[in-house]
């Protein structure tokens, strides 16, 4: 049986909800076309999309694309596979893209060794991984890296850097950290906070504020060449 209480819960709720509308993970990020488009004509050849998910970079490959996850996600994934055990041959593939995968691996040292293996001396890694990102398995989450520790993580197995930088704006990894921090927070108190903080760090993301803070990327790039 229905309570007063219940109703007057329940208006609360939608109330709070349009004073400071709840932050997705999703509306804080750009699209993976405005992300990895700028690096398109890198993606030629036989490219591997390593962990790929659902995500679908078709329109961004120039040549053959080959989708790779452990686990079958539908009728795009080419190859179902640990990344340390890609069941090609050796130097098979021209290009590859581990775009925020490598957090999600026990052993990213194994994993880099079977990307040298796999891609041609001369063939582009386009790699991202987190930085300032908060803990999200998916269904785990393993691991963060500076720049310099990216860096040193290609070098070490065979990949001559050719670029490093962060990704991303400072917005985006407050929205992140404000998410976190504030979805949490209950009563009034936590209205208000989402409501200040949510609907300033949005605006700055909807309007394209470039602002780039270095030791606060919400991840880091690197663009490397498997050497000979």
């Amino acid at each position: 049986m229905m309570t007063l209480a219940q109703p007057i819960r329940a208006a609360r709720r939608h109330l709070g909800r349009r004073i400071a509308p709840p932050i997705s993970i999703a509306q804080i990020f750009p699209s993976i076309e405005a992300e990895l488009g700028p690096y398109k004509h890198l993606f030629k050849g036989n490219v591997l999309n390593a962990g790929a998910g659902t995500r679908d970079l078709a329109a961004l490959v120039e040549g053959r694309l080959y989708n790779q996850d452990i686990a079958e996600l539908g009728e795009n994934i080419d190859f179902v596979s640990p990344l340390h055990e890609i069941p090609t041959a050796d130097a098979f593939f021209d290009t590859i893209i581990c775009n925020a995968v490598l957090e999600h691996v026990a052993n990213p040292e194994e994993v880099m060794d079977e990307f040298r293996r796999v891609i041609v001396p001369g063939g582009i890694l386009y790699l991202t991984i987190p930085f300032m990102q908060p803990e999200h398995r998916d269904p785990t989450d393993y691991q963060r890296y500076t720049i310099d520790g990216i860096k040193l993580l290609c070098e070490r197995h065979g990949f001559r850097v050719l670029e490093a930088h962060g990704v991303h704006s400072v917005y985006t990894t407050l929205a992140w950290i404000f998410h976190e921090w504030l979805e949490p927070v209950r009563g009034w108190r936590g209205v208000a906070m989402r409501a200040i903080a949510y609907r300033w760090v949005m605006s700055q993301i909807r309007a394209d504020n470039p602002r780039r803070v270095a030791t606060l990327a919400s991840a880091h790039r690197v663009i490397a060449v498997r050497e000979g």
